[in-house]
């Protein structure tokens, strides 16, 4: 019996076989089988290998590798060369004092790049964070710092845990100081359910606030992917794409203070106007929606605004706070170490504020700067790092009642 007697379209199908290689009579037997293999194999060819890259992880959409290479038309959310590498579709060259950074290029569903996109990333540097201990118990400090040090044990000392983070943005860069490659720009933000992060495909169900762009919106682009509505805040008008391309996406010419004055910045040569969170939040119209993320980058400027921030009643609506917090100035302006210790005092004195709101420090890491402080016992002290902070009394349902009967729209205070 042949493969023709058995198989109902095996006539059609072999109609096709005999046009595709020319055949002028019908083959039957073994001869038919084969063919008819040989064409299903053609149609359906063996999958190469995958190897999942972890960086490339996100929520719960993964991109695959193919021998180290991303192969497709498209390229998953924002994937940023290093240096010695390029994308396509064209780079923009940052240079700082202390870094050359490449930003990120998204190539976009609307505007399909011409040829397959064959491109290779790297793993991102590890981090280095101090997380919470099982079991242990957070105890608050006292109202003093003794040390230079003191101040930056308490910053990488965790108060709470989270138990889910994720990373949202980020750039590869290469520093200046050892020419090496490091990944900077990202956050670290908590998706516990008590957040309101995830599970709502509305993105006016979810609200963030990003104070410091500085070109660099990886942070925001991821943001916007879980969804959510995104303000972003810059006192620099540089137009980002972002905000043309997603309709939940705004980007003000402003920036964050604790008054509502105008700044002449002599450094970047520009006049601009800065207000208080409270103020942003009425001009935009975003009150009574809760604030999700709040996240600040403002180089130094976080320590005039958050001790206003965490006197307003306001300041109940974060969720969770992603801040770069800096003592840069603390290096620069100040030269005995007397100085330097009152200096740091007043910043742990704002840190100290915030805490009193019910905002617990989830984990902290330093960012790698060349600007050092040094205690007396000639410890190196990183200048810059990031914090994230979580409200704990969103994890409370009788808080979250209580400030939606004044009005707060809190998806799970019903």
């Amino acid at each position: 019996m042949t493969v023709l007697s058995i198989c109902k379209n095996c006539n059609a199908l072999m109609k096709i076989l005999i046009r595709k290689f020319h055949c002028g009579v019908c083959v039957t037997g073994t001869w038919s089988l084969l063919l008819v293999l040989g064409y299903l194999l053609m149609q359906h060819p063996t999958p190469q290998p995958r190897e999942e890259h972890e960086s490339l992880h996100f929520l719960t959409r993964r991109a695959y590798l193919v021998q180290g290479k991303y192969l497709s038309k498209y390229l998953p959310y924002v994937v940023v060369p290093v240096v010695e590498e390029t994308l396509v579709m064209g780079n923009v060259l940052t240079q700082t004092s202390e870094r050359v950074m490449l930003r990120p290029v998204t190539l976009r569903h609307s505007e399909p790049p011409r040829t397959t996109i064959s491109y290779l990333i790297r793993v991102m540097p590890p981090m280095f964070a101090n997380m919470p201990k099982d079991g242990a118990e957070w105890k608050p400090w006292g109202p003093k710092l003794k040390t230079i040090s003191d101040y930056f044990r308490y910053l990488q000392t965790p108060q709470t845990s989270c138990h889910k983070l994720i990373r949202l943005g980020g750039s590869y860069c290469i520093a200046k100081k050892d020419h090496q490659y490091h990944f900077d720009g990202h956050k670290y933000v908590c998706v516990d359910s008590a957040m309101e992060l995830l599970g709502n495909r509305d993105p006016q169900a979810c609200l963030v606030l990003s104070f410091g762009t500085e070109r660099d919106t990886s942070f925001d682009e991821s943001a916007s992917v879980i969804p959510c509505e995104i303000h972003m805040f810059d006192v620099l008008n540089y137009n980002p794409e972002l905000a043309k391309f997603n309709d939940s996406v705004y980007f003000h010419v402003e920036g964050l203070s604790d008054k509502n004055i105008v700044k002449f910045y002599s450094n970047l040569n520009i006049t601009n106007r800065l207000d208080t969170l409270r103020g942003h939040i009425f001009k935009h119209k975003l009150f009574p929606r809760p604030i999700n993320i709040l996240k600040v980058d403002i180089e130094d400027s976080e320590w005039e605004a958050f001790r206003d921030i965490a006197q307003d009643p306001l300041f109940d609506i974060v969720g969770q706070v992603a801040i770069e917090v800096h003592a840069l100035q603390v290096a620069y302006l100040y030269k005995t170490p007397e100085e330097k210790l009152r200096a740091l005092q007043d910043r742990y004195d704002v840190l100290r504020m915030i805490e009193a709101r019910g905002f617990r420090r989830v984990l902290y890491w330093d960012n790698d700067q060349s600007t050092f402080l040094y205690d007396d016992d000639g410890t190196k002290l990183q200048t810059v790092g990031e914090l994230l902070y979580v409200n704990t009394n969103w994890y409370n349902m009788t808080f979250k009642k209580e400030l939606a009967a004044a009005g707060i729209t809190y998806r799970r205070a019903k």
